[in-house]
């Protein structure tokens, strides 16, 4: 049996992420990104070596939780700690959450712009180019220039959209459950964004 995304409980799980007042939980963060991770795995070769970035991130966020504890149950508390304590760019071991984080909030871009286009091309057409575009304006700022060459390649072996789609959400409503998705996933996007900005930590090795 195929592997597929559980798509409810990704959605649920991102509806829980942001509290009334605007906090991002970190614990409900992770959990959601454990299913979201899921979907680098299902695109296969393409995007392995983000899915294996993405579970060891989250590994380190888990770390970071169990060993100092409360400090980092949400996101602003966590960049506080670490920047007051001059952690954020530490090169210890292992790296520092508001590090982890932003790697894991990079994925999370190239998710939401490449579900996005998906939504915007029929269902003939081929998802290569959009996952191109998706991971041009995202991820590829960020990566080598081998790792660049070698992502753009791989994403020519994407099929059509709906074979995809059906691919990662497993049911002929995937169209649906997409748009339900990244409607779920923006405002959460968009708070850890603004925290990056606000907390001036864009430019962390």
């Amino acid at each position: 049996m195929a592997v597929t995304i559980d798509a409810q409980k990704m959605v649920d799980g991102f509806k829980t992420v942001l509290l009334e007042d605007g906090t991002v939980n970190l614990d409900q963060y992770v959990l959601a990104y454990e299913y979201l991770a899921q979907l680098f795995n299902i695109l296969g070769t393409v995007f392995s070596f983000v899915h294996s970035d993405v579970v060891e991130k989250i590994g380190i966020l888990r770390h970071h939780r169990k060993t100092t504890g409360e400090v980092y149950s949400n996101a602003e508390a966590m960049m506080k700690f670490e920047m007051d304590n001059n952690l954020t760019a530490a090169k210890t071991t292992p790296l520092s959450g508001s590090r982890t984080l932003l790697r894991l909030h990079r994925a999370l871009a190239f998710i939401i712009q490449f579900l996005s286009k998906l939504d915007t091309i029929k269902a003939g057409d081929g998802a290569s180019s959009v996952a191109r575009a998706a991971y041009s304006c995202t991820l590829a700022n960020h990566h080598t220039f081998l790792v660049r060459q070698m992502a753009s390649a791989a994403m020519l072996t994407l099929p059509y959209r709906d074979p995809l789609l059906i691919k990662l959400f497993g049911s002929e409503s995937a169209l649906d459950q997409l748009r339900e998705f990244v409607s779920v996933i923006t405002p959460v996007y968009d708070a850890v964004e603004n925290l990056y900005t606000e907390k001036k930590l864009h430019g962390l090795p």
